[in-house]
């Protein structure tokens, strides 16, 4: 079975450009793991959005990577993080079986 996960940021008024900035470095570190990934911002609907889709092979093996990723961030990585949630206000997840790939 494949998966995509979708995370959907709401970003603080005109902070998206900020916030693209943290997820861009992320993005390239998931394909970098040979995960595909694709980022997205918003041209209708609610403004100031960012969504972050990752196709999932394992569901374990990505949780447990996710686990392991937070429990082990240097400063700089913190730093990123920082950055990207001072910039959003909320956000959701999304995770999709997928029925064609």
């Amino acid at each position: 079975m494949k998966y995509a996960l979708r995370n959907t940021w709401i970003c603080q008024r005109g902070k998206s450009d900020q916030a693209m900035e943290g997820f861009k470095p992320v993005a390239e570190n998931y394909r970098n793991m040979g995960i595909n990934t694709r980022l997205y911002v918003d041209i209708s609907g609610d403004m100031d959005v960012i969504v972050m889709e990752i196709e999932i092979d394992s569901l374990d093996e990505y949780f447990t990577g996710h686990r392991e990723f937070y429990a082990g961030m240097d400063e700089a990585t913190k730093g990123l993080i920082d950055g990207i949630n001072g910039n959003t206000s909320s956000g959701t997840r999304v995770l999709y079986e997928m029925v064609e790939f």
